[in-house]
Order: structure tokens, then sequence, then C-alpha cells
């Protein structure tokens, strides 16, 4: 492996890194190659050597209070296997991997995400959590959350709900023969109906529960909901449709107004 090369590599991906609040920790070592890590909040990142194949590879993967999860996923490799000191290929494998891990938009999501979070915060059951619940019962959610926080350092509620969530819910929902999966999920809605902030509440009654077909809810989430799910439930289905002035939009949650504005006309 040539040592300079990877190096330069790691120093300048932990140097934008380091302005999103990873934090390099000890090399990792597999198969004989060699990995600089950074570490961050959801997502861990490592610019690894992989000596078998020669090449280097950017991997991503989740975090857990224990550290990464070792799920890793490459999502950038590139062919190097230059000893010495001729470096003239490391410039152009730095700029991928710095584009794929400073791109504008992440970058400006990540300073968002940033913004939003607050020390007085009383509930953890946000968004993300509700997501990271719903993995729990469609586990390749996992890989669509990763992906998601890989391009955005995020996760966009509305769009990650339409996009992932919401066709999932509705499959269970269309298959038979499977009610205790169907019970599993309203259990689970009744637990984040009831725990989780006014975001978590928006996001199950109009966008997941108004966007499935009326008569399956009806038939087969409703009768195993809780007395507040059902009046939540109930509570959204009068907003289909519901035209909001500009004005009232302001003074709404950032999903509701969302939710609104794209549940009209339906």
């Amino acid at each position: 492996m040539n040592q300079k090369a990877f190096d330069l590599i790691a120093e300048r991906v932990g140097e934008a890194l380091e302005k999103q609040e990873f934090a390099r920790q000890p090399d990792m070592a597999e198969n004989g190659g060699r990995g600089a890590l950074f570490t961050g909040e959801n997502l861990a990142y490592a610019v690894y050597y992989d000596l078998k194949n020669k090449r280097f590879e950017l991997r991503t993967c989740a975090m857990t209070e224990e550290g990464p999860d070792g799920n890793w996923k490459t999502i950038s490799s590139w062919l190097f296997d230059q000893e010495g000191d001729d470096l003239s290929e490391t410039e152009s494998i730095v700029n991928d991997f710095l584009e794929t891990v400073e791109g504008p938009k992440r970058v400006a999501a990540l300073q968002a995400a940033k913004k939003k979070r607050s020390k007085t915060e009383e509930s953890s059951a946000d968004p993300v959590f509700m997501f990271n619940r719903f993995a729990g019962l469609f586990p390749e959610l996992r890989e669509d959350l990763l992906e998601e926080r890989a391009k955005y350092a995020t996760v966009r509620p509305i769009l990650f709900t339409r996009a992932s969530i919401l066709p999932r819910v509705s499959a269970l929902l269309a298959q038979k023969g499977n009610d205790g999966q169907v019970q599993k999920l309203a259990e689970l809605c009744n637990d984040l109906y009831e725990n989780g902030d006014f975001d978590v509440r928006s996001i199950l009654t109009m966008i997941i529960l108004n966007g499935l077909d009326e008569a399956a809810v009806k038939e087969r989430l409703v009768p195993h909901f809780s007395e507040d799910m059902a009046k939540g439930y109930k509570a959204g289905l009068k907003m289909r449709g519901k035209k909001v002035k500009p004005e009232k939009v302001k003074k709404q949650s950032r999903v509701v107004a969302e939710a609104l504005k794209n549940n009209q006309g339906k």
C-alpha cells in the first residue's frame, strides 16, 4: 500500500468531515487492508484501502450506541496500484470522495438539521425515531435510511415517508393472510401516536394513513387502533383536500404545512 497516498486521501476527506462534526477514530484493519474511520451522530465513513483488490474505497454505515454497526456500504471506489512517490492519481480520488461527502445538498441539510436540534427538546420520539421504529417492521428500510443520510446528512420527513414508508404499508394492507403483521403495524401506530411529537402525529395521520386506501385502513387497521389513534385518524381524514390560506400556513408545523399542500385536490 502506498502510505503517502493513503495519508493524503484520509487527511483531505477528514478535513471535510470535521466541518460536518465527524471525528476521526483509530484506524481500522480488515483482511490486511487499512481504513481511516470517521464517526458522526448517525453515520460513519471510512476511507479504506483494499489490499487484495488494490483499490481505495469510500464506505459508509449507520451508527449505534456502541459505534458503527459494521454493515458497510461502498459508495465510491478507485483502483490504485502505485508505489513510490507518484501521487498523480490521488487528486482524482480525493475530488471524487469530497464530492460525495460534501455535496452542496448534503452540507445544507446538515446545517439545517443542526439548527433544528435543541438542548431543551423533551421528546426523542421525532420523525427519525419513528422511521427507525418502522424499520423494525420493514427491515429493508434500514438501507433506505442509510442512503438518505449518506446523501442528505439527515432524513427528509415528508419525502422519505412518501417514497419509502407509504408504499410498503400500502403493500402490506393489500396482502391477504397477514393479520399478525397488520396488527403489529396498528400497534406501532398506536405507540407512536401516543409518544410521538407533533410532527410524528402529523406524518402518521396526514401522510401515511391519508395516503392509504380508506376502505383498507378502516377494515384492517382501525379495529386495532387505540382510542387516541382512532380519533387522530378521523381528524386527519377531515384534512383531505382542505385548502389553507397562505397566512395560516406560516403558523403550522412545517410537516403539517407540507402535508396539507400535497393533499390538496385529493
